[in-house]
Formats: C-alpha cells, structure tokens, sequence
C-alpha cells in the first residue's frame, strides 16, 4: 500500500516510518518474525531521512514533518547513551517512554506524507547466504 507513496526517498522513508508507528505488540510480533533487533528499527530510519531530506526538501509536507524527524532521531540519539534500562529490548518497545514518543511522533509523520497513521507492516525478503544452509539463530534482546 505504501510503495504509492512518491517518490523513492519518500516510499523509503515510509517503509521505515511504517513499524516506528506500529503499537508495541505489533513491532516485537514483527521483528521477532524475522527475527531483527530492534535498533534495525533505527538505523532503517537513519538510513531513510537523510535521503528523504536532501530529495524532498523542496517539498512542502516535507518541510512540514522535518522537525518531527530530527525529534525521531534526537530520540534515538537518546536512548544510544547512558540508561538506566536498555531501550533496546523487545520489553522496551511497550515500556519506555522514548520508544511511546518516537511510535507518536512517526504516527503524525505518516499522516502527513500519506494520510493514515498506521499501514500495513512492510514484507522483508530475506536471502540466505548460498552456503548458510541452517535456519538463522534468533536474536535475544532479553540476555544481559
């Protein structure tokens, strides 16, 4: 449903805005199906606004939603440093505070740029490599 959101560096940043907006159970429901950690979270939006920010900058919704992303990734700088708690545990997703603010602010940002909060989470196509002939270890962000 996204990828009709524009251009590319849009339909990019949608995708990664797309699980930052989900609800808590719906995030660690689908990074655990994959499995993925959840700073894939961030650095999927890391790697999606600069992007976004140098091909639509003439845009006028982009400009209406760049504050809120710099808030995002302010967010996210935040929880990279010293904690109390880890932030980057499936546990945190429902439980800290940051991760409530950046589901907000990327729940304001989607409406902007394509008019839902929420959408359906994206599908990832993962390729093994050609000699990885065993099922992936699954990742446990709730080891110490």
């Amino acid at each position: 449903m996204y990828a009709h959101h524009g251009p590319s560096a849009r339909r990019l940043l949608v995708a990664a805005l797309i699980p930052l907006a989900a609800d808590a159970a719906a995030q660690r429901a689908w990074l655990r199906s994959f499995p993925i950690a959840t700073d894939d979270l961030m650095y999927d939006f890391d790697n999606a606004l600069p992007v976004f920010a140098h091909q639509e900058s003439d845009e006028m919704d982009a400009a209406a939603v760049m504050g809120e992303l710099r808030l995002i990734g302010d967010h996210f700088r935040e929880m990279c440093g010293e904690r109390p708690a880890d932030p980057w545990t499936y546990e945190a997703l429902a439980t800290d505070p940051a991760w409530a603010a950046v589901r907000d602010l990327a729940r304001a940002v989607l409406f902007v740029l394509t008019g839902d909060r929420t959408l359906p989470m994206p599908e990832i196509d993962v390729i093994p490599a050609v000699s990885d002939t065993a099922a992936p270890l699954p990742v446990d962000h709730s080891a110490p």
